[in-house]
């Protein structure tokens, strides 16, 4: 019957992980969203890419368009949406962000000869994109830089589509966007007739001023003919300034980030027009809290249980896992040094107090014959005051028990050796 009870105990302690398991591996969330901005730029592409890879771990991802960054963030911390990408300037202070994920330049396109370099601008007709989108605070500070506003220059809050058209109408001078290499728009806009994109040949010392100001931009270098080689698009090379974009969370879970990271690394590692490949995604110079689950991957991309299980499975048993560490281990420590130290040390002080008492008898006890009659009234008053003290006691373990009851009937049996020799002694006293 015992080996019966321990086998079922150990058959129950197998299933309650395994139960576990079950249950958390499918306790998730089974579909989420994410901020993009316009269809026309490669955020699109990338997301419906991402789309591809969570439906295999049976998630779907829902694309919501937007403005563009700044929209985008008002959406993720309003909870409307879980993964947002964020360019780089625009981010807000509550947003946690995963990694870097692309450089994405700053391309501004213009009719006219008149236009060469970034201060020529001034006076011109500017689409600088719509309000809520992330290329306006980058495209603001730029145009600050050189002394341009809304005062000596006319700037038109547009969609990217609305600024295409324009500067096909010559109803702008030109206009502002920022996208990856990728964007199908951008190719549009290379191909377009009678426009150029402008040439940062200063690009180093636009950077490092706004180093000063404690703002970021990448210098890349955009070579001839690397949109299309047939027709020599671009003709000749370009120093562009970048910014980095990020995907961000406001309230995802851990393991919903981690996924999203290793989707994110299976998409942009590849080698792109401005980086080599495994440059992303990254999380160097992140301007936001970088969320813990992003910290974990990157410190550790991958663990033993994800080379050997599905993902949502690896990550139930990780958790058990660090639990198990975290919490369980130091129980069986605390139930072991309780075994092993608190208990033997509580056996121990229960037998020093009957140890004790036996001492005290026993003094009592030896040359109990040969006492007079004074000293043992005496001694029959201690032993009474100890078979009281005895008797009082209740913190006795169960394991003395035997020890405590047979001191107590050697006490006994001495007060009555001892009542038998007072008797003796008060009657020799009497004849006396």
């Amino acid at each position: 019957m015992k080996t019966l009870k321990l086998l079922l105990i150990f058959i129950i302690l197998l299933l309650l992980p395994l139960l576990y398991v079950a249950i958390d591996s499918n306790d998730h969330k089974k579909s989420i969203s994410i901020a993009i901005g316009s269809k026309v730029d490669a955020y699109t592409a990338y997301a419906m890419a991402y789309a591809k890879e969570f439906k295999e771990e049976g998630i779907k991802l829902n694309l919501v368009e937007t403005k563009g960054s700044v929209e985008a963030q008002e959406k993720l911390l309003k909870g409307e949406v879980d993964f947002a990408f964020v360019q780089g300037g625009t981010e807000e202070k509550e947003i946690l962000a995963l990694a870097n994920i692309m450089l994405e330049p700053i391309w501004i396109f213009y009719k006219g000869r008149s236009i060469s370099d970034l201060k020529s601008l001034k006076g011109k007709r500017i689409a600088i994109c719509e309000k809520g989108s992330g290329i306006l605070p980058v495209t603001l500070d730029l145009l600050d830089l050189v002394g341009i506003n809304g005062f000596n220059s006319k700037l038109f809050h547009v969609s990217s589509n609305a600024a295409y058209e324009s500067l096909k109408k010559n109803e702008i001078d030109a206009m502002f966007y920022i996208a990856s290499a990728d964007a199908p728009f951008l190719k549009r806009l290379m191909t377009m007739p009678n426009v150029h994109l402008m040439n940062f040949t200063a690009s180093q010392s636009y950077k490092q001023f706004f180093v000063k100001r404690n703002k970021h931009f990448e210098v890349v270098t955009l070579h001839e003919n690397a949109f299309d080689m047939k027709k020599y698009i671009p003709r000749k090379r370009y120093k562009l300034l970048a910014k980095n974009t990020l995907l961000a969370t406001y309230n995802a879970s851990d393991e919903m980030v981690r996924l999203m990271l290793k989707i994110l690394h299976s998409v942009h590692r590849k080698v792109g027009v401005f980086h080599e490949e495994n440059d992303f995604p990254n999380a160097s110079l992140l301007k936001v809290k970088q969320h813990q689950a992003s910290k974990e991957y990157f410190r550790e991309p991958t663990h033993y249980y994800e080379n050997n299980f599905s993902f949502w499975i690896a990550q139930s048993l990780n958790k058990l896992h660090d639990y198990t560490l975290r919490f369980i281990f130091p129980l069986v420590a605390l139930f072991a040094f309780f075994i092993e130290v608190m208990i033997p040390a509580f056996n121990l002080y229960g037998q020093r107090k009957i140890n004790r008492w036996y001492d005290m008898v026993n003094q009592i006890d030896n040359t109990i014959m040969t006492v007079n009659l004074k000293n043992a009234k005496e001694r029959r008053e201690k032993l009474k005051k100890i078979l009281a003290e005895i008797r009082g006691t209740d913190d006795i373990a169960a394991n003395h028990m035997a020890d405590f009851y047979t001191l107590q009937n050697q006490i006994v049996n001495i007060l009555d050796a001892l009542d038998k020799r007072i008797k003796t002694l008060h009657e020799k006293h009497v004849k006396f």
